[in-house]
């Protein structure tokens, strides 16, 4: 059984894993269901190279906060640009 096309470098995986993967890469899933996902990624290329790509982005993203807790665009705008940019955020949330 086929459960998704072939659509040439896509990263989609099974529909019914995708939470499953996600909370694998980032660390949140229990034990039984980290066990099933890495599993089924075994199993399934589209969800193994989904479990792989999504677990180097989660580890990228934890290397940039750790190395000093700021944001990478901290150091490039001014005080006065951040604060006009969070407030262009906080009239968009509005």
């Amino acid at each position: 059984m086929n459960l998704h096309k072939d659509s040439g470098d896509s990263i989609e995986p099974c529909k019914h894993m995708e939470s499953m993967l996600n909370r694998t890469a980032d660390g949140t899933a229990p034990k039984a269901m980290r066990w099933f996902a890495v599993y089924h990624a075994a199993h399934c290329s589209r969800c193994g190279i989904f479990l792989d790509r999504v677990t180097s982005l989660v580890g990228h993203l934890h290397d940039l906060k750790a190395n000093d807790g700021s944001h990478p665009l901290d150091e490039g705008l001014s005080p006065e640009r951040w604060e006009a940019v969070e407030a262009g955020w906080a009239e968009v949330e509005k």
